[in-house]
């Protein structure tokens, strides 16, 4: 067989399975500690934690022992990094219970921290008014106090929670509506505004 010029033929390869020195791959396990949450996420934790308490201040639902203890986490987040997903969790349970809680689902960002405390408030005493009410009155309320007529399934009420809790989803409905729209202005004593309107009467 010709070679090109300068092409030398080897009779044994060069090399082999044999002379080939496999090393096991060393995979670098992390401890539990040693996962730390990005900065960027704890910075997002802290403004969303000083966002709820900032907003809380109107309306005082949030007690003062339970806001102290929040930025008491917060700080120690801070000087501690490897502790920032568990105070998260703790922070997190902690503030759930109070009205505007920033980890709900569904859109939060139609109303800022301050408005949302206010609605939040609001329509959990319009839930409880209405179920009260509901359940005194349901001889009358549940067969005379009907749906939207586009409302799908049964026109009438199952009972008091279907009924209260319709209710408060409306309120809130309307009060982004007021919001969006400029009418209010997110705050306590703003929704005074929004509840005289002038009608005038056309005359006939």
């Amino acid at each position: 067989m010709l070679l090109p010029y300068g092409f030398i033929l080897c009779q044994e390869p060069l090399i082999t399975s044999q002379n080939i020195l496999l090393l096991p791959q060393t995979a670098t396990i992390k401890t539990k500690g040693e996962y730390e949450m990005e900065q960027i996420d704890w910075d997002s934790v802290k403004y969303k934690v000083n966002d709820m308490l900032d907003a809380d201040s109107e309306i005082n639902a949030i007690p003062s022992d339970v806001v102290s203890l929040a930025r008491m986490l917060l700080e120690t987040g801070d000087n501690n990094s490897a502790t920032r997903e568990s105070l998260t969790t703790s922070i997190r349970g902690m503030l759930k219970p109070y009205p505007g809680y920033p980890w709900k689902r569904g859109n939060q960002g139609s109303l800022p921290a301050a408005a949302r405390a206010v609605v939040d408030t609001a329509c959990e005493e319009i839930r409880y008014a209405a179920h009260a009410f509901f359940s005194g009155t349901q001889t009358y309320a549940q067969p005379l106090l009907r749906k939207h007529g586009k409302s799908k399934g049964s026109p009438v009420y199952v009972d008091a929670d279907e009924y209260a809790t319709t209710l408060a989803k409306k309120a809130r409905s309307n009060a982004t509506a007021l919001f969006k729209s400029g009418e209010w202005d997110g705050t306590l004593s703003g929704l005074q505004a929004v509840s005289v309107y002038e009608f005038v009467e056309e005359e006939e």
